[in-house]
């Protein structure tokens, strides 16, 4: 039976631009032409999950304005349904996306996005849980009110039998953001930081010190996600780390996200944690091979069938 999986996240327009050099202040740097995808973590780990052919829902808000139109019109082309709540209130968010290499500093426009203004009323449809939940730490800490709506929802799903997945996903790490990932921590199955956000939670935390304490909380594996040098497993069973393949990468842009599509992949479809690592280590690394995030993500095909599966298999180490 297919496992069903329900994203609770954040959504944007991406605008990137790659450049030979960042600016300095009050000066110029030039590019050939601007792109522009859907994207937003939320996004970007929904539309993997339903490339890689899960039964995926994605909840979150858009404006109305020529940017939320522009993502429903992307998906549509991809053959993706997608029925976001639509405010009238608050605009899209969008997050322009300065590309030096493989360093990426960004500019967002999201203080005041649709998608941290959800309230309870605006996810009615949550009625049935599903096996998994994504969220996206986007959605914890930009906004109150959605932080305080999807907490209730995955307190819920937890009672129904859930399996949680969340990626810290950290744009601030202030103590108001620190004690908001704090609260979601026991509800969590699954946790899916970047090396540099485990070291600030761990460091900036009040309740967990060590991997240890989340393990202790409840959660079961802590996928860790280390850019170049691949990734690594903390489980309460068997850790594992994972080299990254030699990909041709252009932009890293939206891959964490592609990686957590293809960990959420692999427990949908009960794999072994060494496979999953490994599959999560080739989505991420094709994605980088391709301008943009969500849209440009490969197919589950184009995953099985990579080259990098068996550079990434025979350099997993147990650790």
């Amino acid at each position: 039976m297919t496992k069903s999986v329900l994203v609770l996240g954040d959504i944007n327009v991406d605008i990137i631009g790659k450049f030979d050099v960042f600016p300095t202040p009050g000066s110029s740097t030039y590019s050939d032409r601007p792109t522009l995808r859907p994207g937003g973590s939320g996004l970007n780990t929904f539309v993997g999950l339903k490339k890689l052919e899960i039964d995926a829902d994605f909840v979150t808000m858009i404006g109305k304005d020529l940017f939320g139109s522009f993502i429903k019109e992307e998906l549509s082309e991809l053959g993706i349904e997608f029925s976001p709540v639509v405010s009238d209130s608050y605009p899209t968010g969008v997050v322009f996306s300065l590309s030096v290499g493989n360093e990426r500093t960004f500019f967002s426009f999201r203080k005041n996005a649709a998608d941290i203004h959800m309230t309870a009323q605006d996810i009615t449809d949550c009625s049935e849980y599903p096996d998994m939940l994504y969220l996206t730490g986007v959605s914890i800490v930009e906004g109150k009110e959605t932080f305080e709506t999807f907490v209730e929802v995955v307190k819920r799903a937890k009672i129904e039998g859930t399996k949680v997945f969340f990626d810290p996903n950290m744009r601030k790490t202030d103590r108001v953001s620190i004690s908001r990932i704090e609260l979601l921590i026991p509800y969590v199955d699954v946790f899916l930081p970047a090396r540099d956000e485990l070291a600030i939670i761990l460091s900036k935390s009040e309740k967990f010190r060590f991997c240890s304490d989340l393990i202790a909380a409840g959660v079961s594996d802590i996928w860790i996600k280390k850019g170049a040098e691949g990734c690594s497993l903390i489980s309460g069973e068997k850790g594992f780390d994972f080299p990254a393949p030699n990909a041709h990468v252009i932009d890293c842009t939206g891959a964490g996200d592609a990686f957590n599509a293809a960990v959420v992949w692999g427990y949908a479809n009960e794999l072994e944690k060494k496979e999953i690592g490994v599959y999560a280590n080739v989505y991420a690394a094709i994605s980088t091979e391709r301008i943009g995030a969500a849209t440009s993500y490969p197919d589950k095909e184009s995953m099985l069938k990579s080259k990098y599966y068996k550079s990434i298999k025979t350099g997993v180490k147990v650790s």
